[in-house]
């Protein structure tokens, strides 16, 4: 019974804590925030996480586990960004949009994403990829007025496949 408890519980900060990265920036939020919302102590927080970094990367893990086992890598090579938007977790493509504006959000993401990618990849085809998307988001980013992951992944799977950026090799 106490591994159900702990279990469960574990799963309540996960969800408290998703549901905060809705509202708030990740660098925004603190383990306070997180104990008072999930109505929870620091002890308790303290037993299932180091901190806030360790309960992100675990969400990140355990979404990285969710798209492993609907991802075909071979539609991840031809279309990268249409194949993560068609993922089935749809809502978390708008946190996602959010999230990436906090620059320590995006740090941790990225380097957790590449660290379970690099663990799940079957050769370094996929990392040569991850590397030209990460390309695309730093030019992305540094736009005037950035175009969104969710609603214009059809131009930045263009760009891979064209090895082009709209504006600057027309």
């Amino acid at each position: 019974m106490a591994n159900k408890t702990y279990t469960l519980m574990h799963e309540h900060l996960l969800d408290t804590t998703g549901d905060l990265l809705t509202r708030m920036p990740f660098s925004k939020i603190t383990v306070k925030h997180i104990c008072e919302k999930a109505e929870v102590n620091r002890n308790t927080f303290y037993r299932h996480f180091d901190d806030k970094f360790d309960l992100l990367d675990v969400i990140i893990k355990e979404a990285m586990q969710v798209m492993s086992s609907q991802i075909d890598l071979e539609s991840f090579h031809q279309a990268p960004f249409a194949t993560i938007n068609e993922f089935t977790f749809q809502g978390s493509l708008s946190i996602l949009d959010f999230q990436l504006k906090d620059k320590v959000f995006e740090e941790q993401f990225y380097n957790a994403v590449f660290k379970e990618l690099t663990a799940m990849a079957p050769s370094s085809d996929i990392l040569w990829l991850l590397g030209n998307m990460q390309v695309i988001r730093i030019w992305n980013s540094n736009l005037k007025k950035p175009y969104s992951f969710q609603a214009d992944y059809k131009l930045f799977d263009k760009i891979i496949r064209e090895k082009k950026f709209p504006g600057i090799d027309d």
